[in-house]
């Protein structure tokens, strides 16, 4: 692992008045002033020859998540919340004792109770507080549409950014579409550029980006490049609502936009959209992510070491909502909202008897919640797109608030006559990466995923033990989001939907307060992957 690299490896541990962290594989420790030893956590400590110049804290893909939760990985400790949030990067400021700058790379909003019956606006002020200097638009935070965005961002005390937005009838940007800006931390002049992915266009309703056009690559921004440069600003960064996945190596469309630029033009780029953990360099530029819901923060420390020469090390520290005390006005806030949700959210629809994940490519919760809506249209086939199932559900008490997080979206569920041969093309398009992208209720498909794109499906059978054909005629129950064209299912477009009058949320709650409880999903494979000659 390289310096410039670095994880924290523990989150804390106390002897004493002695805090203890790793970095790099080495042990230091930070003596704490006892003013101070309930207010600063385990943080990121610099190399003893290093001296940090600046330090940039990130956050990605908060969707409203307001108050802390528990995770499959957290081992019951609560994780995150805009109070915890907060305190955590205030003492990593303190313990830096440098210049620092707070940025988000999008999907702020959506997602929570707390923060969609309100439109965002809880979650607008939250950040205020968390004392934000620039974000992205997020694809999410236009799924009320241009005008309450606009209204988002009239409120917001932070500059929101998208380089890359369109208007399709002038060719320009759209007036609230900043594409740029320069803000200041002490002596330093930073630039920084916004960029939201171009799968916007098909991945939000049609009807709120309607008009709109979603540029990809350096391209998309090369004229901000050029009045940065005339700006001559100390740093330019990017935050771009755009990620990848990292394991031995990165992969993602993060990675190839940050292979289009070089380290003379952009200082660092600040990830999201994939709710994924990055910390790497790509041609000379670092490129930090912190997972999803604030339940994690980034740190990018500008340092300088004894040779005098500058470097990034990166770092991720998973926010531990029972480390610090929370921040008060942050705590007051959430509180001052909680009314309005409380009466709703603990209602306990259901006991979970089995850890419900969002893992892989089929996994249960997918296929219950297939099942819930095929059963609410009455179709013969279902399908439920991986990308709208938000959250697991672990063992316990389900409440009405957990199950808003797996469902926030409002979608209608709304069934489809189609031929085979239409489904036959539907589903394949779920299995144009080579592996299924959506869950399916009632059919069994059999695919070779080592044939071409388009041409990978062997057969479906319908529950019953039907094998579709070309020219039958069945019903397919699906959510209006994907009827629409979303998803890039713009072959469903020109059919004709016949609503349920029931959103997905609801059909869940349906389905899971009439199976058995405690609800134990099975699993079962619905895609089954095959060798064929």
């Amino acid at each position: 692992m390289r310096r410039d690299e670095y994880e924290i490896r523990r989150d804390r541990v106390k002897a004493g008045d002695r805090l203890v962290s790793w970095s790099a594989g080495a042990e230091t420790t930070l003596s704490l002033q006892p003013m101070v030893h309930a207010l600063v956590a385990a943080a990121v400590i610099g190399m003893p020859a290093d001296s940090i110049l600046l330090r940039v804290l990130t956050v990605n893909d908060f969707h409203g998540a307001l108050e802390p939760r528990t995770y499959s990985w957290s081992q019951g400790r609560p994780v995150g919340g805009i109070a915890a949030l907060k305190a955590w990067m205030d003492s990593l400021e303190a313990d830096c004792r440098c210049e620092t700058l707070r940025l988000d790379a999008g999907d702020q909003m959506q997602g929570t109770l707390g923060s969609n019956l309100v439109h965002g606006r809880s979650t607008v002020e939250a950040l205020n507080l968390l004392g934000l200097d620039a974000a992205a638009i997020g694809n999410h935070d236009l799924d009320w549409g241009v005008d309450t965005l606009v209204t988002r961002l009239s409120e917001a005390g932070y500059q929101w950014l998208a380089a890359n937005v369109i208007d399709s009838a002038t060719g320009r940007r759209p007036g609230w579409a900043k594409p740029w800006a320069m803000v200041a931390a002490g002596p330093w002049r930073v630039a920084v550029i916004g960029y939201l992915t171009p799968q916007t266009k098909t991945i939000v309703m049609d009807r709120h980006v309607r008009g709109l056009h979603f540029r990809g690559g350096r391209a998309a921004f090369a004229d901000a490049l050029s009045e940065i440069a005339a700006a001559a600003p100390d740093l330019t960064m990017i935050v771009a609502h755009e990620g990848a996945y990292c394991d031995s190596s990165c992969r993602g469309e993060i990675v190839g936009l940050a292979r289009e630029l070089d380290s003379t033009e952009v200082d660092l780029i600040v990830a999201g959209h994939t709710h994924s953990r990055i910390a790497t360099t790509v041609r000379g530029i670092p490129v930090i992510s912190a997972r999803e819901n604030g339940n994690s923060v980034g740190i990018a420390d500008l340092v300088v070491a004894a040779d005098g020469s500058r470097r990034w090390r990166l770092g991720v520290a998973n926010v531990y909502a029972d480390v610090l005390r929370p921040d008060s006005a942050a705590l007051a806030l959430v509180a001052r909202y909680r009314p309005r949700v409380d009466s709703l959210s603990r209602v306990v629809i259901a006991q979970i008897g089995d850890s419900l994940l969002t893992s892989g490519s089929e996994y249960p919760l997918g296929n219950l919640i297939a099942d819930a809506q095929r059963r609410v249209t009455r179709a013969d086939v279902a399908l439920m797109n991986n990308g709208g199932i938000r959250r697991a559900l672990l063992p316990g008490p389900a409440t009405y608030g957990d199950l808003f997080e797996l469902h926030p979206f409002g979608n209608n569920v709304v069934s489809l006559a189609v031929s085979g041969a239409l489904l036959r093309e539907v589903l394949e398009h779920t299995l144009s990466g080579g592996r299924p992208d959506a869950h399916i209720s009632g059919a069994t498909v059999r695919y070779d995923p080592r044939r071409p794109k388009g041409d990978r499906i062997r057969s479906i059978r319908l529950r019953d033990g039907r094998r579709v054909t070309p020219n039958g005629r069945y019903t397919l129950g699906i959510s209006d989001f994907l009827a629409g064209g979303g998803g890039g299912y713009a072959m469903l477009r020109p059919v004709r939907q016949r609503p349920s009058n029931v959103v997905d949320l609801d059909a869940t709650i349906a389905w899971l307060r009439r199976l058995p409880q405690p609800v134990r999903a099975r699993a079962e494979r619905r895609w089954i992957p095959v060798t064929t000659p």
